[in-house]
């Protein structure tokens, strides 16, 4: 073990809520999570910078926002000779390592099917790592091969999860979709993808070999549909008892989130019962990752890592869950932006909660602190290590920056503690206005209302306009070009 420095783990789970964990009082069955959260410092005001896949994770590799990195959707990945957390990491005398899905590169029927990750390593190299073992998220193992297609056909039970994938993709795609009524994967209990990940991630730690300290990516698949979690899982949920949401449907605040709602009227129609059935099966994901983050930590802990150890939770974005008529992400609602955010230091001897809004690029900003490694040059990222300092009384552990910004498809969304205000980026053409204070669900928008017109024009002035030069115009319009040729905005 280092006496110098101290190794770092970072998990992170796909579409996970910041409100669903044991901790903050959600209904998910996280003991291992709580552990955590009671060893270190949760953080109950992370939000998201884009609540999306590919553009989530670019900013947290790079630690600039969207505006910055011009990756706009998950069309296409960013360029990994640019800003790079790990690869400071790794210039600070550290081992990197990843093992589960990154994101970080186009997969999918648009991009390159046919082929196997392990052609595209050399992606994951320039980024910063040294060690790589990718896979594809579900719905790419369709048509994509990766390390857990391998070992999937391997096992002669590659036909049958690809077949499941297809139906449950088929369903997605006809606007039809009934997530209360998937079945759990057709692998035998222990061979899902997350099992897969989480074994290997143990596999990692148990044959390091201690001559530098590490720094290891564990990126799980879940709890991203499909909500396939095994029956045992599931079996752990009362589910008549589980909170559904708000059942009553508002109007549509915008234009915007009424085509996305009407995109999957099911969803919308959904009864209360299949709302809780619906969460159950997202939980079962939830507690299956949960247990996998506990063997992580029993693993470091029997291999005498644990006391020079730094472990790391986060989401790239939340999961709408049913909330006002949706599913998924791509919204700028609080559910779909706010997500977990969990800092265990080693050998912390209370546990901090605190109510301050942080967000993503902070989280590369914190590591590269850990690390005593270069920061990324000019990031707004800012380190959380200070907040550990704090006492449960003090002020300060509560304050966070003023506002963080989430953006998406060419829209950019302020939040701070009491609003939300949505805009397009190039002529702030307004959206929406979310006042929390006022309405805690965000079921109406307060736009066109006069009273919070000075509001809005302090919200731009305060937060918007800092920002503008940040822009990187050319990338901008790059995407816009695609979205006039193509007619689709991811």
């Amino acid at each position: 073990m280092t006496d110098t420095k101290p190794n770092l783990i970072f998990i992170f789970a796909d579409q996970m809520r910041g409100d669903c964990i044991g901790a903050v009082g959600g209904d998910a069955l996280t003991p291992n999570l709580d552990r955590l959260a009671a060893q270190g410092i949760l953080f109950n005001r992370c939000m998201s910078n884009s609540p999306l896949c590919v553009p989530a994770r670019t900013c947290l590799m790079t630690g600039q926002l969207v505006r910055e990195n011009g990756i706009w959707s998950n069309r296409s990945g960013a360029d990994p000779s640019g800003p790079s957390h790990v690869r400071n990491i790794r210039e600070a005398g550290y081992s990197t390592a990843v093992i589960g899905k990154t994101h970080l590169w186009r997969h999918g029927a648009g991009g390159k099917p046919g082929i196997h990750v392990k052609e595209m390593e050399h992606v994951l190299n320039q980024w910063g790592f040294d060690d790589c073992l990718e896979l594809n998220d579900p719905i790419e193992t369709a048509w994509m091969d990766c390390h857990y297609t391998d070992h999937l056909a391997a096992n002669g039970w590659l036909d049958m999860h690809r077949k499941f994938i297809r139906a449950w993709f088929a369903e997605m795609r006809s606007g039809n979709m009934t997530p209360w009524g998937q079945e759990p994967a057709p692998v035998p209990p222990g061979e899902d993808e997350d099992s897969f990940i989480g074994r290997k991630a143990v596999e990692w730690i148990e044959r390091y070999d201690d001559s530098k300290p590490f720094y290891l990516q564990i990126q799980f698949t879940g709890p991203h549909d499909p909500y396939d979690g095994p029956t045992t899982y599931r079996d752990m949920y009362e589910i008549d008892e589980l909170d559904a949401g708000e059942l009553q449907l508002e109007d549509a605040p915008s234009r915007f989130l009424e085509g996305f709602r009407n995109r999957s009227p099911s969803v919308a129609r959904a009864t209360r019962f299949q709302r809780q059935r619906w969460r159950a099966w997202y939980y079962a994901n939830v507690t299956l990752i949960d247990e996998w983050v506990g063997r992580v930590i029993d693993t470091l802990e029997r291999e005498g890592h644990l006391e020079n150890t730094w472990v790391i939770f986060n989401s790239d974005h939340g999961e709408m869950l049913g909330d006002h008529g949706l599913q998924g992400k791509a919204v700028f609602y609080e559910k779909a932006m706010h997500v977990p955010c969990l800092i265990r230091p080693p050998n912390f001897d209370h546990s901090l909660k605190s109510n301050a809004l942080v967000e993503q690029i902070d989280l590369p900003a914190t590591m590269l602190d850990i690390a005593d490694a270069s920061p990324l040059a000019e990031s707004l990222g800012r380190s959380l290590l200070p907040y550990l300092e704090y006492g449960e009384s003090d002020a300060a552990l509560h304050q966070g920056k003023p506002a963080v910004l989430s953006e998406l498809f060419g829209q950019t969304a302020i939040t701070t503690d009491r609003f939300t205000l949505s805009m397009r980026i190039e002529d702030q053409k307004l959206d929406l206005l979310f006042d929390r204070e006022e309405d805690r669900g965000e079921t109406r928008n307060y736009i066109d209302d006069s009273d919070y017109q000075d509001d809005v024009n302090q919200l731009i002035e305060d937060h918007m306009r800092p920002y503008e030069e940040r822009t990187n115009t050319s990338l901008l319009a790059d995407y816009r070009e695609y979205v006039q040729t193509t007619g689709s905005i991811n």
